[in-house]
């Protein structure tokens, strides 16, 4: 799964999160970390789900619906390219990963 987002990044182990995602009452605990997360994953690395449960030290079912909350609120958005391939968008409060993407796509558009 390949990350892209916007969220500025420090050069440190800390990650600059989106303090509105922590307080949505719509979102459980789990599905919080996760997105804290994988905003601070480097954007454009490539990370496996069997990563990330390992890191987070969760079963893929619980990877799977916490990944689902965070897609129904629309701060990630999962892009299938091939059978192996993903891209992660990791949108925040004031733009949606919907809105990451059309930027990420615009940006390949202008190259």
């Amino acid at each position: 799964m390949i990350i892209r987002h916007e969220i500025p990044l420090q050069r440190s182990h800390y990650t600059k999160v989106d303090r509105y995602v922590f307080t949505n009452s719509d979102l459980s605990d789990g599905a919080k970390v996760l997105y804290g997360y994988v905003a601070g994953l480097k954007s454009g690395g490539n990370f496996s789900d069997n990563y990330i449960i390992k890191v987070l030290g969760i079963s893929k079912t619980v990877l799977y619906r916490r990944k689902k909350e965070l897609i129904d609120t629309g701060l990630i958005l999962i892009e299938k390219l091939n059978a192996r391939t993903y891209i992660l968008y990791v949108g925040f409060s004031t733009c949606s990963a919907e809105q990451v993407k059309a930027q990420w796509l615009a940006e390949d558009d202008g190259e």
